[in-house]
């Protein structure tokens, strides 16, 4: 299975969670470690959306896209997560799962205030046409 998948690729993904690195521009390490997850959330959503909409009926694609993204990026992490182990010992800071976890449910609460709002702006704007007509 190793000579399939090269997983050499995990340790740049390791290394942008370095907390020296990130005190070395001056930025928090955990505010960018949040933002990356943030935006792997968000690039997956857009991915698996229209597949998952392709799939099933519309009343269910939010719901079933999130999840099924949400899925993916908790799997990609805990791949990352494995992969950091030594012997019994993690490499990667105490703090990663809770800002990981906390990126994705943020995404999802972002998502989800930002699609119930263009849909109340859109009954509102249909009553307000109604109203003149």
């Amino acid at each position: 299975m190793e000579g399939w998948i090269d997983l050499s690729i995990l340790d740049q993904v390791i290394g942008l969670v370095d907390a020296d690195l990130w005190h070395i521009v001056g930025w928090n390490p955990s505010y960018v470690q949040f933002s990356l997850v943030f935006i792997f959330m968000m690039s997956l959503m857009w991915v698996i959306r229209p597949i998952i909409e392709w799939l099933i009926v519309k009343q269910w694609a939010l719901t079933l896209s999130y999840s099924a993204t949400a899925l993916l990026v908790f799997s990609f992490l805990q791949l990352v997560d494995r992969y950091a182990m030594v012997q019994n010992e993690s490499s990667l800071p105490s703090q990663f799962w809770p800002i990981c976890l906390l990126a994705i449910s943020g995404y999802g609460a972002i998502h989800l205030l930002f699609v119930a709002s263009i849909k109340v702006w859109q009954r509102m704007t249909k009553r307000t046409k109604r109203r003149a007509a």
